[in-house]
């Protein structure tokens, strides 16, 4: 294909942004960045009952979370802002176009108006289906009842529907799937607007419709999108042709199932996005994770296997990403494994890339933090699973502990114990030598072990013995604020 790759994410604000939304999100990103091309989001947000705009903010803020930035698309917060050239990039601000090109159908008696009322097809709905057969509009058993060679002009409110193909089979080409054969006399004349306010007012079109003129609008090369949406694409593809324009690549991506194949719900993870960044997660293991979701990459012509060569950088999936690596069968999500992910990735970070994620979860004196306390805080509480722990691991820092552990205060508080704590506060070399230094020769006047004086350490300046190392835990602290904390316990 020579014109530039065109891939877009767009999903409808009546609801949650859940993960599968975000994987399908992540295919067209990696697909859309591995050939240099552009990267769409756009809102469909035609479905007026169920829309809302604080569904559409969490979108933004979702996709904005998850690394997912887009070439073109909406600016996150200001509705009536976006960036791209192809714009607005919610369909409720594109009605003058939409209407426009059902004018055009109409005006080519590609389209037709339908005064049917609702009362009028559910009794037709009746007696067709009553006859043991599914209900098509002007079709089969309806055939010739319906509004197709009426002519109706625009004197009364109506509906618009797009004439389909009555003959032949409409063959969707899938560069997941294959080719899926649709006899074309399975469908029926679908409607591309409602009902509008008045006579010959055009209501407000379907979805089906919009997809269309959307990404023939914003030249979309490559659908991306999950496999509940293939039954649409036959009712897409003539509409294609009725405007003359070329047909994108489709690619429908199975849907996800729980670890025990199941359908996914909530008790498998299967919550809003914005729910996995209050869980501590990095973006980086949730697009990871997602990403091995129906796709294996290839090394060399061979699937990863190993635990090392799973742990992909954004670079190397753009670089490996591939269509044709995808599976047709529906993939499991395991949220153990999003979260053994989480761990290694949160390992292997510097802690300049940790700190902005690990920030919201701090309190506001983190802020004003020297940049060399900040470093030695993450380095030393790396071995947690998630941000969250990390936060939580860090409190101690900030806070004093409210209340102690009795066990932990019976076993380590003995008296050669604060003996020992006492002479640690006269310690005024708080580098990491020369702590170790002081807390060495401490022990070695008490003839106490390690794990006695650090443990009793712990219980004094956190509450429970449980901190980073002993060492770091000091310098975190800080000596005024270490002599302050132990002033009770001696």
């Amino acid at each position: 294909m020579s014109r530039q790759i065109v891939t877009r994410f767009a999903p409808s604000p009546t609801g949650m942004l859940h993960i599968g939304g975000v994987r399908t999100a992540l295919f067209c990103w990696l697909f859309a960045r591995k050939h240099g091309g552009r990267f769409i989001l756009r809102i469909e947000d035609t479905d007026l009952s169920r829309s809302t705009d604080d569904n559409i903010r969490i979108i933004e803020e979702g996709m904005a979370w998850c690394g997912l930035t887009w070439d073109e698309g909406p600016v996150v917060g200001d509705p009536s802002a976006w960036v791209g050239p192809h714009g607005p990039y919610r369909q409720m601000q594109r009605m003058d176009l939409y209407r426009a090109k059902i004018q055009e159908l109409l005006d080519k008696n590609l389209a037709y108006r339908c005064r049917c009322s609702r009362e009028a097809i559910d009794e037709r709905r009746k007696s067709v289906e009553a006859a043991g057969k599914v209900f098509q509009y002007n079709r089969g058993l309806d055939s010739g009842k319906g509004c197709a060679a009426a002519h109706h002009d625009a004197s009364e409110p109506a509906a618009i529907r797009f004439r389909m193909p009555e003959a032949g089979e409409i063959v969707v080409p899938d560069l997941i799937k294959g080719d899926t054969r649709f006899p074309a006399d399975s469908l029926d004349d679908w409607i591309i607007a409602r009902t509008g306010d008045g006579p010959g007012a055009i209501g407000v079109p379907t979805y089906n419709f919009c997809v269309v003129v959307d990404d023939t609008h914003m030249e979309v090369t490559h659908v991306i999108r999950g496999d509940d949406h293939l039954n649409n694409t036959p009712k897409q593809i003539p509409l294609f042709a009725a405007f003359g324009t070329e047909l994108p690549a489709f690619a429908h991506v199975p849907m996800i199932l729980g670890a025990d194949g199941a359908k996914l719900s909530k008790r498998h993870g299967a919550t809003s996005i914005t729910e996995y960044q209050a869980m501590g997660l990095l973006p980086s293991a949730v697009r990871l994770a997602l990403a091995r979701l129906s796709w294996t990459p290839k090394i060399d012509g061979k699937a990863v296997e190993s635990a090392e060569e799973e742990l992909l950088t954004d670079a190397q999936m753009i670089e490996l990403f591939d269509l044709a690596d995808c599976q047709k069968s529906a993939a499991r999500f395991d949220m153990d494994k999003l979260q053994w992910l989480n761990q290694k990735l949160i390992q292997r970070s510097t802690w300049q890339e940790l700190e902005p994620h690990l920030r919201p979860f701090m309190p506001a004196a983190w802020g004003a933090k020297p940049e060399a306390w900040k470093a030695q805080a993450i380095q030393s509480t790396q071995k947690g699973k998630s941000l969250t722990d990390m936060a939580e691991a860090l409190r101690f820092t900030f806070e004093r502990p409210a209340a102690f552990d009795e066990k932990a205060v019976e076993k380590f508080m003995t008296p050669v114990a604060k003996l020992a704590l006492r002479e640690l506060c006269a310690l005024t070399d708080y580098h990491h030598d020369g702590l170790e230094a002081g807390f060495n020769a401490i022990l070695e006047r008490h003839g106490l072990k390690t794990k006695d004086l650090a443990q009793a350490l712990r219980v004094a300046l956190c509450g429970k013995p449980v901190s980073p190392g002993i060492f770091d835990t000091l310098m975190l602290v800080g000596r005024d604020e270490v002599v302050a904390r132990l002033e009770r316990w001696l």
